[in-house]
């Protein structure tokens, strides 16, 4: 979300008026400085929160004829106090191990939020789903009597999401807890709510996946010409050039204790320096599932002033898990970081290509376990992917509109669009496309989904933005 965090806060005002028209949402943020868009993803990078720092009105006065609105203010939940620990999670003792094998290897960018086991819980069926060849995994936020599950669930085969629902909506049941999906893809929107499914929930989509190919960045900020946005992203590598800086990709075994110590400075400097309310899915943890995840590290002076973490989630796709400048780093550090990381996997699937044709004595099987096509052991990976083009997501945002899919119609979509543009237009939800746009990145629909006859209101709202609130 990954992250869906973008959108969640305006998403759940919308479905509270969904389901409770006879309300309107007044967020009270925390007042403080607005930065431009530029200040922000300069400095912030695309680090998966946001920046939250103006009040807006989500109300409308345009409610069906037959409804009296009447005004019930909504409060952010504060925020727990947490203090700055960066440590290497130990995720055998977590229990999640495999689970992080398998987001590695089936997973999805909003399933790598389940590994931070101080938030999220995970769910496997007790009762065998034969459609998938491994327990299906499940990860959620609870706040009963609610239960938010994050993302499709990992399965080996899409015949197994209908079951694997089922499964777990039962579960939830069975425990008196309701439940809604959030940040899910075409498959799961249609098991859950398209005609003739067994659910009929209702779905919508405001939140967009931005996906990126490698070359086609590297094309971008080497080729001639462009727009405005690609002028801009030419502009800040040109920057970040002058200044000296450079990005280079830091192995797991070239990591020393001052360098971990400068990035985890530079993270607390970097959290000190934001403004306004963070809503967030998950936290800047940057060892977490360290032996999966690439580093990237932007240094100017010999000094650490950026990074980028790279996770694998499929064997030919990665997320940009976090990409940050530090508050004392040259302008275009940011782009400069996103523009090397790719142009590293670029080079590298080239190579690899070029070892894969003919003449070039057979299949090429890569050894070092970052290769996204291989298991950690450098084996060849035994889930049957075929050979892809490498792809990078960004993760899920807010998209500029709300769409609704199934099972929503009449006045309650032109009441949740209508409050929707609103709040984006006061909150600047949509910020974050200003940057991913300077890298052409493709936009894929994403899905929320709810029961029809529950909706969640106004007490679903505050327990998912506590869940979420940084």
């Amino acid at each position: 979300m990954s992250a869906i965090s973008n959108s969640v806060h305006a998403l759940f005002d919308k479905l509270h008026l969904t389901s409770f028209a006879s309300s309107q949402i007044h967020p009270q943020n925390a007042h403080g400085e607005s930065p431009s868009t530029d200040d922000v993803l300069s400095r912030d990078g695309d680090s998966s929160t946001l920046d939250l720092s103006s009040p807006s009105d989500s109300g409308s006065s345009d409610a069906s004829p037959s409804v009296e609105a009447s005004v019930t203010e909504f409060v952010l939940p504060e925020a727990e106090e947490h203090e700055h620990t960066f440590v290497e999670t130990d995720l055998v003792s977590d229990g999640k191990e495999g689970v992080a094998d398998l987001v590695a290897e089936y997973g999805s960018s909003s399933a790598t939020a389940w590994l931070e086991h101080d938030r999220y819980k995970v769910w496997r069926p007790t009762v065998p789903i034969p459609e998938s060849s491994f327990v299906p995994v499940q990860g959620y936020l609870r706040a009963d009597p609610f239960i938010f599950a994050w993302g499709n669930p990992l399965v080996s085969d899409s015949a197994a999401l209908a079951p694997t629902c089922a499964a777990f909506i039962q579960w939830a049941k069975e425990q008196k807890l309701k439940v809604v999906w959030l940040c899910v893809d075409g498959d799961m929107e249609k098991v859950l709510g398209a005609p003739g499914s067994q659910f009929n929930w209702s779905t919508l989509s405001c939140i967009v996946e931005d996906v990126l190919e490698p070359k086609a960045v590297v094309d971008l900020a080497t080729g001639p010409g462009g727009g405005s946005e690609v002028k801009d992203l030419k502009k800040n590598l040109r920057r970040a050039e002058r200044e000296g800086v450079t990005v280079r990709e830091l192995e797991h075994h070239e990591w020393t204790d001052e360098m971990k110590h400068q990035v985890e400075q530079g993270i607390i400097e970097w959290k000190k320096s934001r403004h306004g309310i963070q809503i967030a899915s998950t936290s800047f943890q940057p060892w977490l599932d360290f032996e999966h995840r690439r580093y990237w590290v932007a240094e100017k002076d010999k000094a650490i002033v950026g990074l980028i973490i790279l996770a694998p989630i499929h064997p030919t796709q990665y997320q940009i898990k976090n990409a940050v400048s530090f508050p004392n780093a040259p302008r275009g550090t940011s782009e400069e970081l996103i523009f090397r990381a790719m142009q590293d996997l670029q080079n590298a699937e080239e190579a690899e290509d070029s070892l894969r044709s003919p003449g070039a004595g057979g299949a090429f099987v890569p050894t070092h376990s970052r290769s996204p096509s291989v298991t950690r052991d450098g084996s060849v990976s035994p889930h049957g992917h075929h050979h892809g083009r490498v792809t990078v997501t960004f993760g899920v945002s807010a998209s500029d509109s709300l769409t609704p899919v199934d099972n929503l119609s009449g006045w309650k979509i032109t009441w949740l669009s209508k409050t929707y543009n609103t709040v984006i237009g006061g909150t600047g939800l949509t910020r974050r496309h200003d940057f991913r746009n300077k890298f052409h990145s493709d936009h894929k629909t994403m899905y929320v989904c709810y029961p029809s006859e529950d909706g969640f209101g106004l007490d679903g709202v505050n327990k998912l933005i506590k869940c979420l609130r940084q």
